[in-house]
C-alpha cells in the first residue's frame, strides 16, 4: 500500500507542476562561438595534370598510390601516329644536320672539286706568266701567250664559281637544317603538351580516365602531390568572412572517419568572392598526424571565440522577435533582448538581461 501511496503522491505533484510556468535563472556559462564551413581535405601541395586538347589516353604508366619522382613521365596522350611523326621529324633533323656538317659527302665532293680547280688555276697561272715572258723574248708567239692567259682566267673563274657554289650549297643545307629543327620543335612542343610529367617528388592520389579512353580538353588525368601533410579547402559564407582571421582553430569531421573530430589552423584567406556560391575560400593546415584521403568532404567549425564567459539562456526560452518572458514577482513581462552566438541549445544574451534574472516559458 505504501508504494501505491508514493506513486499517487508523485502523480499529484506532476499534475501540479504542469500548471506552473517553467523558469530559468539567467547565469554566465563558458561558450565557444564558431562559423560553419564546408569543403574538402586535400594534400598540402597538389597538382591536377590535365589534357591540353581532346585526346586519347595512349599510355598510363602509373597507378593510384604509386610513388613518383619529379619529371617522371606518368601518362602519354595522343595517337601512335603522332609518336611516329615525332620520330620522323627527329630523323629529318639528324639527316639535315649530317648533310650540313663540314664533313658531309655533298660538301666534301665540292671541296675536292674546289681543290682540283685551285690546283688547275695555279698551274695555268704559272704557264701564263711563263709564256708571257717567253713571248717578250720572241721564244713563243704572242698568240700562244694570250691563249695561256685565257686558260688561266678561265681556271680562275671556275675556281671562284666552285667556291660560290660551295657557300650556296652550305647555306642551303644549313637552311634545311634550321627548317627541320623548327618543324621538330613545333611537333615536340605539341607532343610535350601530351606527355604528362610529375612536377614533384610525391605520390599519385588519383587517376581519372582509363588507358584508351578519350580525355576532354582541360579534363584532369591525374592528381599528384606531396604525401603526409594535408590542408582543408573550405567555403565560408560572405556574411561570415569578416569574422575569419589567420591562426583561428578549426574543428572538422569527415565521413571517412565517422564520429572522429580533428583540428586544423586557418593559414590562408582567398579575398575573392565566388559568385556562384556567394562564399569565400579559406585554407587551414591540418594539425593532426593522421592519414586523410584527398577530396574527402568535410564539415568544419571555425572557432571565433573559445571558452569565453557569457550570459546564456536555453534556446527554447527565446520568443520570436528576440524577446523573453521576464518574471517580475508573480507577473511575466515580455522583454526584448539582443541575442548573440548560438552554441548548441544555448543562446548568448548580449543585452536586455542580467545574471540572476528569472525568465519563464509558458506550458
Amino acid at each position: 500500500m505504501k508504494k501505491l501511496l508514493i506513486i499517487a503522491t508523485i502523480a499529484s505533484l506532476a499534475i501540479a507542476c504542469k500548471k506552473k510556468n517553467i523558469t530559468w535563472t539567467v547565469q554566465s556559462r563558458n561558450m565557444n562561438e564558431a562559423v560553419y564551413a564546408s569543403g574538402a581535405v586535400m594534400p598540402q601541395a597538389y597538382y591536377f595534370l590535365k589534357s591540353n586538347s581532346t585526346d586519347l589516353l595512349l599510355q598510363l604508366k602509373v597507378k593510384e598510390g604509386d610513388t613518383v619522382s619529379k619529371n617522371q613521365v606518368l601518362a602519354v596522350l595522343g595517337t601512335p601516329g603522332q609518336l611516329t611523326e615525332l620520330d620522323i621529324r627527329h630523323s629529318q633533323v639528324a639527316l639535315a644536320g649530317s648533310n650540313a656538317a663540314d664533313g658531309s659527302a655533298t660538301l666534301n665532293e665540292l671541296k675536292e672539286k674546289i681543290a682540283q680547280a685551285q690546283q688547275q688555276y695555279e698551274q695555268d697561272a704559272v704557264n701564263a706568266a711563263r709564256y708571257t715572258d717567253l713571248a717578250k723574248d720572241k721564244a713563243v708567239s704572242e698568240k700562244d701567250a694570250e691563249q695561256k692567259r685565257l686558260d688561266a682566267a678561265n681556271s680562275l673563274r671556275n675556281y671562284q664559281s666552285l667556291q660560290q657554289r660551295y657557300l650556296a650549297q652550305k647555306n642551303e643545307l644549313t637552311d634545311k637544317l634550321l627548317q627541320s629543327r623548327q618543324q621538330f620543335a613545333a611537333s615536340q612542343q605539341v607532343r610535350e603538351g601530351k606527355v604528362l610529367k610529375s612536377p614533384v617528388d610525391g605520390s599519385v592520389f588519383k587517376v581519372y580516365p582509363k588507358e584508351g579512353e578519350l580525355v576532354e580538353l582541360n579534363s584532369p588525368v591525374l592528381l599528384v602531390g606531396l604525401p603526409g601533410k594535408f590542408k582543408l579547402e573550405l567555403l565560408v559564407d560572405e556574411r561570415d568572412i569578416s569574422k575569419i582571421n589567420i591562426g583561428q582553430k578549426v574543428y572538422f569531421e569527415t565521413d571517412v572517419y565517422a564520429g572522429k573530430q580533428f583540428t586544423a589552423t586557418i593559414n590562408k584567406i582567398v579575398p575573392l568572392l565566388q559568385k556562384e556560391s556567394r562564399s569565400f575560400q579559406v585554407e587551414a593546415a591540418v594539425t593532426d598526424n593522421h592519414t586523410f584521403y584527398p577530396q574527402s568532404s568535410v564539415e568544419a567549425n571555425i572557432i571565433i571565440r573559445e571558452n569565453v564567459s557569457a550570459l546564456m539562456i536555453p534556446s527554447d526560452f527565446l520568443l520570436k522577435g528576440d524577446s523573453v518572458y521576464l518574471q517580475q514577482g508573480r507577473e511575466l513581462q515580455k522583454t526584448g533582448i539582443v541575442s548573440g552566438a548560438k552554441n548548441g541549445n544555448w543562446i548568448e544574451v548580449k543585452s536586455g538581461l542580467h545574471a540572476g534574472d528569472i525568465i519563464a516559458k509558458k506550458e
